[in-house]
C-alpha cells in the first residue's frame, strides 16, 4: 500500500500548486479581455466588421472569452461624425452585436420618458445603442449619475424594461 501524502508535505504541496498553476495558465477565464492588434483578427472577421459598418474606421481590438468557451472579437472604431462604435463577432464571423454611441436627441422619447419615470433626475454622460445583425436596436445603455451615484442602465428598445447594471 502506498503511503498517503500529507498536505503539509512541502514537496507534495509544491507539486500540487505548480500543476494547478500550469493548468489554470493554459486557459483564459470567462469574461477576460485581452488587447490584440487589428492584424491579429482573422481576415473574414475583420471583413465582416467592415461590411457591417463600411464608414467606420477601426483602430483597436480585444478578445473576450465567454462562459461557454467561445471567443468574441471586439473591434472598436469611430464613424465619420466622430461617434464611437464597437463590433462584437464570434471567431466564425457571426455577429453577436454592434454598438453605436448616441446623443440624447437620437434616443426615442418613450425610452427617455421611461427613465425619467423610474429615476427622476438621472443625468446621462454616455449613451450607446446595441444592435443585432439585422441592424435593429436591441437595447440602449446609459452611463450617468443619479442622486450623486454613478449608474449604468440597460434599457430595452421600447423603454419597458430598465435594469441597473454593474452595481
Amino acid at each position: 500500500m502506498t503511503p498517503r501524502k500529507s498536505l503539509f508535505d512541502t514537496k507534495y504541496l509544491s507539486r500540487v500548486l505548480a500543476t494547478g498553476l500550469l493548468i489554470s495558465g493554459a486557459y483564459s477565464w470567462a469574461g477576460e479581455e485581452t488587447v490584440i492588434e487589428l492584424g491579429a483578427i482573422p481576415q473574414e472577421v475583420l471583413e465582416k466588421a467592415n461590411k457591417l459598418l463600411p464608414h467606420a474606421k477601426f483602430h483597436s481590438a480585444n478578445t473576450e472569452s465567454e462562459d461557454d468557451g467561445s471567443l468574441i472579437y471586439e473591434i472598436q472604431g469611430t464613424l465619420k461624425d466622430g461617434r464611437k462604435v464597437e463590433v462584437d463577432l464570434y471567431e466564425d464571423g457571426r455577429i453577436e452585436e454592434f454598438e453605436v454611441e448616441y446623443s440624447r436627441d437620437l434616443v426615442p422619447g418613450a425610452v427617455l420618458k421611461a427613465i425619467e419615470r423610474k429615476l427622476p433626475g438621472f443625468q446621462a454622460d454616455f449613451i450607446e445603442a446595441s444592435y443585432s445583425e439585422s441592424k435593429k436596436v436591441i437595447q440602449y445603455e446609459f452611463v450617468g449619475k443619479f442622486e450623486g451615484q454613478k449608474l449604468d442602465l440597460d434599457v430595452s428598445a421600447d423603454g419597458r424594461h430598465i435594469e441597473i447594471a454593474d452595481q
